[in-house]
């Protein structure tokens, strides 16, 4: 992949992905065959074997040991894209399974004002938790917008990127380039043909923190109260105005404390 200019930059960010990188770094590399790509890890202030496992496979390893950035996924992205060289970008997350064809199928897809393209990313059903999720994952059918674009299985236009500066210091910074790409002329899309798996194991736990997270980024983008509580009602997740309005009174709070 090194002796060509690359056509493809694929950018996968892991923190602590051990347990996954197995399963994920094969399928990103069985879908690069024939391509002319560079495939970077940025191993975020890791604390187990990630760097080694990667390193394993041949694949450039950054080992991030530091955070100057509030949101360190942001930064480890901005860290990967101002080191690779692709005419187009990919951002894969150390836990997802993608198919072979995942870049054939998507180049053709990234013409005119398309600079971003999104797998429609599902829980992979192998656990009892997992496999609930994967049920819930059918409500997108009942989002009136459809399925948003998902940060954690897309390619994006190299030159859009530049425009917009790469990615910026959010707690949701795929969300946060979908919005600059639109503001900058361009359009995300999600391809609900396309599928990817999410291969990590869920809990009842995980998917309540999750939930508020989620909440939070919403209301750091700007995303209005009324499109939270819809959003929320429709898509059976309630947890999501609660990280709404948790981050809402905190930011209130810290306006009248200042």
């Amino acid at each position: 992949m090194a002796d060509q200019s690359p056509l493809i930059s694929v950018i996968c960010c892991a923190h602590n992905e051990e347990k996954y990188l197995g399963k994920s770094i094969p399928s990103i590399l069985n879908a690069l065959q024939n391509i002319p790509a560079e495939f970077l890890v940025i191993a975020d202030r890791c604390t187990d074997n990630t760097a080694d496992i990667a390193k394993k496979f041949g694949v450039k390893v950054i080992e991030k040991t530091w955070k100057k950035w509030e949101n360190s996924y942001a930064e480890a992205l901005q860290t990967g894209y101002h080191e690779v060289k692709g005419s187009y970008v990919s951002i894969l997350d150390a836990d997802i399974l993608v198919p072979t064809n995942f870049f054939q199928y998507f180049l053709p897809l990234i013409k005119g004002d398309v600079a971003s393209v999104a797998a429609d990313v599902v829980t992979y059903p192998d656990t009892f938790w997992n496999r609930m999720f994967y049920a819930w994952e059918k409500t997108y059918n009942l989002a009136p917008l459809g399925k948003e674009p998902y940060g954690a299985a897309r390619l994006i236009l190299m030159s859009a990127l530049d425009k917009i500066g790469g990615f910026q210091d959010v707690p949701a910074p795929d969300t946060n380039l979908d919005i600059r790409l639109v503001k900058a002329g361009y359009k995300s899309m999600a391809i609900p043909a396309l599928k990817a798996y999410h291969l990590r194991q869920l809990s009842l736990g995980k998917m309540a923190s999750g939930q508020i997270r989620s909440g939070r980024a919403r209301y750091i983008l700007g995303l209005s109260f009324t499109r939270t509580v819809g959003h929320s009602i429709l898509r059976f997740r309630p947890l999501i105005l609660q990280g709404w309005m948790l981050e809402w009174m905190n930011r209130k709070t810290a306006e009248k404390e200042f």
